[in-house]
């Protein structure tokens, strides 16, 4: 990923001579992939790579907006509005959308700021090309925190999206904001410090971030980060259901006040790794299995509980914690195997 946002897959739209001129040294300064559109009518000495389309706008528009992470468009920002307004749907899912006028003096970041990283591209090109890049996002604009960018930045998921509007509002009106860190650790430093405080304890403040794989009860108005940090073991009987995985997954990482949000993957024995409901499981969640050989177990897996009953079906002496250890790194489980019904459920978390 060339942009520190992740951008690698960028569109340029143009429908004007001068904008086939911007558009080239845009692809000559940007530390990404560009695939420029341009107007046949203008077309003529631009290089053979650039996609070239004849009449309407609208429907290249139409293409980009599904296929690339972020849009330039070279030209008028009240073209530029018309265009995508049929698109816009929400932040968490829109490519970011930067409007440069045709003679490159300005980088406006129209839509998808923060996680479609529109507001980095506007400052990339303003860094590249000269132009001055226009941010109005309130968190930019007070150089505070944002926590959709900061998830971002540490690979978190935002569990509670309801509450990002409070607290980044509290965050620009300068009031009190406690933020919670307990796993991938960001630097802080250059935030506003009159308002935003480390702190171990999220009451009292008038709002929260939370940056924890722990459930927290909390009445200040918080917003979860959910680092992917933990791994889940699993040991199953052969035909195991699905739903059985998911419920008693589900009741484990609840009474150990572990967030699901903050679970990185699965973990078995390659026995298991193909077992229908595993499988079905891991992928109704968006999660990845690691699977490791007996060998692999019995030889390299920090110590754990031991078992004569699972070694004589399974050639190992356990399963979900060894699998668990293995796959996050670590050298203890911060859940123990627990054996409900027909599964075996342990956690580890990947070491800070």
């Amino acid at each position: 990923m060339s942009l520190t946002s992740g951008l690698d897959d960028v569109a340029v739209l143009s429908v004007t001579r001068q904008g086939v001129a911007l558009a080239a040294r845009l692809e000559a300064t940007l530390p990404a992939r560009l695939t420029v559109y341009v107007t046949e009518k203008y077309a003529e000495g631009a290089p053979a790579h650039y996609v070239r389309f004849k009449d309407k706008l609208q429907p290249v528009v139409d293409a980009a907006w599904a296929r690339h992470e972020a849009l330039i468009f070279i030209g008028a920002a009240g073209i530029a509005v018309r265009m995508i307004a049929p698109h816009v749907l929400d932040k968490r899912f829109d490519p970011g959308v930067v409007v440069m006028d045709i003679q490159g003096k300005f980088a406006i970041a129209l839509c998808s700021g923060h996680l479609g990283g529109a507001n980095e591209l506007a400052r990339l090109i303003g860094e590249g090309l000269g132009a001055i890049p226009v941010v109005t996002t309130g968190t930019d604009v007070n150089e505070t925190l944002a926590p959709d960018v900061l998830a971002k930045q540490v690979g978190a998921d935002i569990e509670n999206w309801d509450a990002l509007k409070i607290v980044s509002g509290a965050l620009v009106d300068g009031r009190r904001v406690g933020v919670l860190v307990e796993a991938a650790a960001p630097d802080l430093s250059g935030y506003a410090p009159k308002n935003v405080h480390l702190t171990r304890c999220l009451d009292g403040f008038d709002a929260g971030i939370g940056l924890t794989p722990r459930v927290i009860e909390t009445d200040t108005p918080t917003i979860w980060l959910r680092p992917k940090v933990l791994v889940v073991g699993v040991g199953c009987n052969s035909g195991t259901s699905m739903e059985e995985l998911a419920r008693e997954i589900d009741a484990v990482l609840a009474e150990a006040r572990l967030a699901p949000g903050a679970v990185r993957g699965l973990a078995t024995i390659t026995l298991k790794e193909h077992e229908p409901g595993l499988v079905a499981f891991a992928a109704s969640r968006g999660l990845t299995i690691k699977a490791f050989d007996a060998r692999t177990i019995n030889e390299q897996a920090p110590p754990f509980e031991r078992s004569e009953t699972v070694f004589r079906h399974v050639g190992v002496y356990g399963v979900a914690e060894p699998a668990a250890m293995l796959a996050a790194g670590a050298t203890t489980c911060i859940v123990h195997k627990q054996r409900r019904g027909n599964v075996t459920v342990a956690v580890a978390e990947v070491p800070r």
